[in-house]
């Protein structure tokens, strides 16, 4: 019988075990090492943080998490035992539990510029475009000279600084990119300059056809210009390169908005095949099969959307249209106006209106009882 040679360990330190694990390229060799060395030393705090980048490195998140925070308890005041655990957060994609370790980091070394870059990222992930901004300004040294700017750009433009946007394109390697001038139509289209962020989204396009964002954010520019035949198109490259629920529910919008129902019922459809568990397409096509006459399948979608966000008003409003139009029923009507009025429905006088929501209650909405539901 052939015996296979095993790494003689027993008789080795801690340390000198871990020096073997820093030089062993295969992760799980190297975790098997670091455990053996942490075996006999408890207390060896870079064992427990190499064993953890080996976890993190294996996607095994929740081992990775419990060395990470071993090493913080053995070694509370050194900064880069909270930036590590603050990178494997954010992989988690738990972005306050990130933030919170970056801002201890940046506390114990606040020289340290890659601290404010990291947290610059966390920031922008919570939404908090001011404080990325600050932070991004204070760690930008720490990016390569010849580093890309664009992923400071949501930041800026989240924060709507336009203008130093615009400026650190322009210095940008990457200004006469697809990215770069579909940055630059991002920065157009929030100063609701139209024109202008239609021809950056297009040289973006020229660039590459199949940078998909270009496509979306350019239908966005055509719907608010008010050409519905142009987003409309766009809308359907964008499908044909990121087929995805979203996409198919704006579409169905911008069809609606062609009174192409069919159409629109179509794509809501779609949307609600590849996300079964999202309210808003069971609710628009509720909505256009009202127009359709399909009473009982815009009765059930509606319902669908409630069980699935019952505090939205807005399907309340359009099941009490179906009841109404469909089935003249008073009373489950003016049941389901209550009900969204209820969930803070405000734009009551778009239920008068022919070209808004009013053409659902033509004469109910004339009569002394309808009038005191809206305004008791």
């Amino acid at each position: 019988m052939m015996l296979v040679a095993t790494p003689l360990v027993w008789g080795q330190s801690g340390t000198a075990l871990f020096a073997k694990a820093k030089a062993e390229p295969d992760p799980q060799a190297r975790i098997s090492l670091l455990t053996k060395a942490i075996q006999k030393s408890p207390k060896l705090a870079d064992a427990y943080h190499y064993r953890a980048d080996a976890y993190r490195f294996l996607g095994r998140s929740k081992s990775a998490l419990d060395d990470y925070s071993k090493t913080i308890q053995l070694r509370p005041n050194d900064p880069f035992r909270y930036y590590a655990r603050a990178l494997l957060y954010e992989d988690m994609q738990r972005w306050q539990s990130a933030l919170n370790d970056l801002n201890t980091a940046i506390s114990l070394k606040p020289a340290y510029k890659k601290f404010y870059l990291e947290r610059a990222r966390a920031h922008l992930h919570l939404g908090k475009y001011e404080q990325a901004v600050s932070d991004y300004e204070k760690g930008r040294r720490a990016l390569p000279k010849n580093a890309s700017v664009l992923e400071m750009m949501p930041a800026y433009i989240g924060a709507y600084r336009y203008d130093k946007a615009l400026a650190l394109l322009e210095t940008s390697p990457d200004a006469d990119t697809s990215a770069g001038h579909y940055w630059r139509g991002r920065v157009y289209l929030g100063r609701g300059e139209l024109d202008e962020a239609v021809c950056a989204f297009s040289k973006s396009i020229n660039r590459d056809e199949t940078f998909a964002p270009s496509y979306r954010y350019r239908a966005n520019a055509y719907k608010d210009m008010g050409d519905l035949d142009a987003s409309l198109a766009d809308y359907t490259v964008l499908l044909s390169l990121q087929p995805e629920d979203i996409f198919y529910n704006r579409r169905g919008l911008i069809y609606e908005e062609l009174g192409q129902y069919a159409r629109a019922e179509e794509d809501y459809t779609r949307a609600i095949e590849l996300n079964p568990k999202w309210a808003i397409p069971y609710n628009n096509r509720g909505f256009v099969r009202m127009h359709l006459k399909q009473w009982d399948g815009a009765k059930k979608d509606l319902e669908t959307a409630i069980s699935l966000e019952p505090s939205s008003p807005t399907p309340y409003i359009n099941l009490a249209g179906v009841y109404w139009l469909g089935k003249k029923d008073r009373k489950h009507a003016y049941a389901n106006l209550d009900n969204a009025l209820k969930r803070n429905f405000k734009d009551v006088e778009s239920l008068y209106q022919e070209d808004k929501k009013g053409w659902m209650f033509k004469g109910l909405n004339q009569t002394a009882q309808f009038r005191a539901l809206l305004y008791k």
